[in-house]
Parts: structure tokens; C-alpha cells; sequence
């Protein structure tokens, strides 16, 4: 597409619009919402273009999503999606139920270990953590001490005499 938002940021956006269809009633303020979109997202003519009849003509939603090849704008969308399906203050049925079929086509179609590799974990040490005290007089604890005190409570209550 040349200039413009990548094709999967872009399937993104089309699958966005095409969720503003989802219970057949297009308010104004997501109307107002992809107006914001169109005017702030450096879109290409041909991009914005095909959004703005995506925004008067529903599209089809799992087509739109299936576009999306980039798991960080996989995962962009559904903090759009939620933006969307709340704006209007009717988080609908039709809305709920498409929003469950795509989280389970994302999940079908994710592969983990691409989000893995994208992601650094690390376990605070103990020692760096030791002494600290949060804001309200509370000692901060580290991430290890958590889990384990999760883990011993879990294992008391399970296996009592």
C-alpha cells in the first residue's frame, strides 16, 4: 500500500470499524471514535479511503481480524476493541459475543512462542527488594516472596490433618 499504516495495522483499523457494526447500531460516539482515528492515525489516501466506507458499511469481523498478522497490533486491537464497545456506555450482547470469538481466534491462531521471545521476565532478588518500604509505611516484598507465600498458604490449606 506505499505510504500509510502497515497491511496488518491497517486490518487492524478495518476490523475496529467493522466492530462498530456488531449490534447493528453505529452511535455517535463511535462515529466520533473513528472520526479520531482517521484524523490522528497517519493513514494513506487509499487506506482512509476504504475506512471511511468501512464505517458506513459493516464488513465482516473474523475476515477483518484474520488480516491482522502482527501480534502486537493483535493485541492493539483488543485495547481498541474494549475503547470501542465502551464509549457508547451499551456493552451489548452482539458486542460481547463477537469480542468472545475473536479473543478465541486470537488465542487459536497465536503463536506463544513468538510472545514469549518478545517478552523479558525476570524474578526481582531478594536482595535488592530487602529493606524497601512502600508509600504508605508497608515493607515491599519481592515477586519470589509472593509466589512462595501463595504456594505455602495453597499447600496448608490442602493438605491439613
Amino acid at each position: 500500500m506505499g505510504e500509510g499504516v502497515s497491511e496488518s495495522q491497517f486490518y487492524m483499523w478495518r476490523t475496529v470499524f467493522a466492530l462498530a457494526h456488531a449490534d447493528n447500531v453505529v452511535t455517535q460516539e463511535e462515529v466520533r471514535f473513528m472520526a479520531e482515528a482517521l484524523a490522528e492515525v497517519p493513514f494513506s489516501e487509499e487506506q482512509r479511503g476504504t475506512l471511511n466506507k468501512d464505517a458506513a458499511e459493516p464488513q465482516n469481523i473474523e475476515a477483518m481480524f484474520t488480516g491482522i498478522t502482527d501480534v502486537k497490533d493483535q493485541a492493539a486491537f483488543f485495547t481498541f476493541a474494549r475503547e470501542l464497545v465502551h464509549v457508547d456506555g451499551d456493552y451489548g450482547p452482539e458486542e460481547q459475543a463477537i469480542m468472545l470469538k475473536l479473543k478465541e481466534l486470537h488465542v487459536k491462531t497465536t503463536n506463544i512462542d513468538e510472545l514469549i521471545g518478545m517478552t523479558s521476565l525476570e524474578l526481582e532478588d531478594e536482595a535488592e527488594t530487602g529493606g524497601e518500604y512502600f508509600k504508605d509505611g508497608t515493607e515491599r516484598t519481592s515477586f519470589k516472596d509472593k509466589v512462595h507465600s501463595f504456594r505455602d498458604a495453597f499447600l496448608k490449606r490442602r493438605f491439613k490433618d
